[in-house]
């Protein structure tokens, strides 16, 4: 499976939660998002589980570091990674069978955990543009993802 990348701009919050929600239509597995503090990662998470059609708020879960939701059997787990700061952390939590069920896994602050991680779906870099609410979204995955992606999101 050979991986391509697109980037874009995401010029509104609304827009960043347009995109999560494309790629939940299309993704199973680990996706992983990196980013800077306030970059957005939430906001496509959040994007992400309207796709899947969960219709709960959906916070950030640095305090539990794992959010779990449930729709019609199937489970969206929302993971913020950054205070993990020990392997033996993830055991603690059940991420090995977490990643493994085939459900959905969205992980920010992913690159706090990059050896532990394994094989994933997606990875999604979010960067600060040069207006207040402007990112940079740069989107990792097999091409035939970013294919349908890109034909979606035109």
């Amino acid at each position: 499976m050979k991986a391509k990348k697109y980037a874009f701009c995401s010029l509104s919050e609304s827009q960043t939660e347009s995109v999560g929600a494309t790629l939940a239509a299309m993704t199973r597995g680990v996706v992983c998002i990196k980013g800077e503090l306030g970059a957005g990662k939430t906001i496509l998470a959040r994007g992400f589980a309207k796709g899947l059609g969960i219709k709960e708020y959906i916070t950030s879960p640095t305090f539990n570091i794992i959010n779990v939701y449930e729709k019609d059997g199937f489970v969206f787990n929302h993971m913020d990674a950054y205070r993990i700061t020990d392997p033996e952390m993830l055991y603690d939590i059940g991420f090995d069978e977490m990643v493994d069920t085939g459900d959905v896994t969205v992980i920010e602050w992913a690159d706090m955990i990059t050896k532990a991680i394994g094989v994933y779906s997606v990875s999604v870099t979010m960067l600060y543009g040069d207006a207040v609410e402007k990112r940079i979204i740069i989107i990792e995955a097999p091409s035939e993802i970013i294919d349908v992606f890109v034909r979606r999101s035109l």
